[in-house]
Formats: structure tokens, sequence, C-alpha cells
């Protein structure tokens, strides 16, 4: 007798929800369900059962996918899901949303016998699709187990951070380096062609090693993870070089944003006699503001972190 395809619930069949679905159809049957009925052909052409309801995804499926814009969103399918049956369900969040809106998510399920743990995307939507995202995920052992053959078919990469939330609190701090990047960028772009160096030769400088990588890969990689403050670029230079760069900005009339936030950190870094230490030593400063370690935990570098 052929084995049937295990049943996977999906609500939500937007960019997100069909490329998440992409992953999934060849190694599970998955039954979808979008309030927008327009959305069936386009379930239906690319393998997704379409469902009648969210009702009818609950009752038929023990694993069940949100894909949704809003938390809003969230609570009322998961209200919709409820009419059907949430005991020994899991609802995997995997819409971008705040730590505490997993707590409302879970309050809401679990009154109706279900859990539920976030697994944040982090990657495009052709990555999900091919089976090459990247999940940070917060759960509970059992949840994150028994989610794991799903998960395993989208990503190339997952991070079991702990509880539910944490996965969502990962992808917020990601999301905010990488937009906070952004506005840097054109900061530094404008500035570059303000000054009369070629967009191109700029992008060309931060594409190279030394450019907007080695602090991370350098400074963050090795010196930080060492502790080793000694040589290198020392902080008083890093404040000069600064100093200079924000006062050809007030000559050029192009505004800093990013870059006049972080001379202040130079500064209160050589105030604190940090000067003659390489520049990564400021880090010392966000572990006293913000009570944390900033060494590596080697335990944490394993691919799947656990």
């Amino acid at each position: 007798m052929k084995n049937e395809k295990q049943s996977v619930g999906l609500i939500g069949l937007g960019n997100a929800g069909m490329a998440l679905a992409q992953s999934l159809v060849g190694t599970f049957e998955v039954i979808g369900y979008d309030r927008d009925q327009a959305r069936r052909f386009v379930a239906e052409e690319a393998g997704v059962s379409f469902a009648s309801s969210a009702k009818q995804v609950s009752e038929r499926c023990q694993i069940i996918i949100l894909s949704l814009p809003t938390p809003a969103a969230s609570l009322a399918a998961a209200a919709e899901l409820a009419l059907g049956s949430l005991a020994g369900r899991l609802v995997i969040e995997s819409s971008t949303v705040g730590p505490h809106d997993i707590d409302q998510l879970q309050e809401a399920v679990s009154r109706h016998g279900g859990t539920v743990m976030d697994a944040a995307i982090v990657g495009g939507v052709h990555k999900l699709a091919a089976g090459k995202t990247t999940f940070l995920v917060g759960a509970s052992l059992e949840d994150f187990e028994r989610a794991r053959p799903i998960l395993d078919c989208a990503a190339e990469e997952i991070f079991h951070l702990g509880i539910a939330g944490t996965g969502m609190r990962a992808k917020l701090v990601n999301n905010a380096v990488a937009h906070t990047t952004m506005v840097m960028l054109l900061e530094g772009a404008a500035l570059a062609v303000k000054a009369g160096v070629p967009l191109e030769i700029f992008y060309k400088l931060m594409s190279r090693e030394s450019g907007l990588t080695r602090p991370l890969t350098h400074r963050l990689g090795e010196r930080i993870r060492e502790q080793n403050f000694e040589g290198g670029m020392p902080t008083a230079n890093a404040r000069k070089d600064s100093t200079l760069a924000l006062e050809l900005a007030a000559e050029l009339g192009v505004p800093m944003f990013t870059m006049q936030a972080s001379h202040t950190v130079y500064e209160i870094a050589c105030a604190q006699q940090l000067d003659r230490l390489d520049y990564s030593s400021i880090s010392k400063l966000f572990e006293q503001w913000s009570h944390v370690s900033m060494r590596f935990d080697t335990a944490g570098e394993d691919k799947d972190g656990v």
C-alpha cells in the first residue's frame, strides 16, 4: 500500500506563503487557505490543495504554518482554526512579528490545546521557494523536533535559539542591522558622489574585504571574539577620521545620521581611555551600557544551533 504524504496546513498564500508551499509540495500534502479566493488558482497550479476555510485546515492538519501580513491577521486565523480543532496542533508563525505577538498567539492557541513556535525567515522568497532559506526558531525542544522535517524542506540553515519568541527577536536584530546599514551606505554614497568620487568606485571600495565586511569579519569575528584589542587601528584614529568625514559632509551639505551617531561613541570611548586600543574596543562600552558580555559562546556555533 502506498504511503500517504503527511498533511501540512498553510494559512496565507501570498508571495512568501506560496514560496514556502513550493518547497514543501514535493514531500508533503499542503492544505492551504487564503481569504482572497483569487489565490485558489495560483495555489492549485502549484500543487496546493485549497481549503474552503481555516477551520477545514485545522481539521485536516496536525501542523499549521501561518504566513500572514500582520499580528492581528495571525490572531484572527487562530480564532478561525479553533472553530475546527487546535487540540494537539502545532502552529508555526513564520510571519515577522514581535516577541509579544508570539506570546499572544500562544495564549490564544493554548486555550484550545495547541502549541505555538516561531520560525522567522531570513532571506528572500526565491531562496525560500528553492528550499535554501534560513529559519530562526523559537520553540520547545519537543515542538522543534516535531516541526523539523517540514523546516528542513525549506531550509539551508536552521538555528534553534530557545523558547517561543526567540526566533523573532533574532530576526528583528538581523533586520535592524540591515536597515541601518542601508542608511549608512546611502550616506556614504551621497558623500562620495558629492565629493567627486564615482558611485562605481564607492561600490567597489565597499565590496572589498577591507570595506564593508571588515568590521564584521575582522573586528567582531576575530578581535572581539578573542578579546584582543592590542595593535590595529587605534580608537583615537577612528575618531579623527570620523571627525574629518563629518567636516567634509558639513562642507558639502550632505546630511549625516548614522555617522554622526557613531562619532559620539568614538568620542565617549576616547574619554574612557580606549583611545590607544584598536577601535573594536568600543565593544567594552556596549558591555557596560547593556550589561552583557561580548565573548562568543562556542556552543552556539553549531550549524543548527543545537
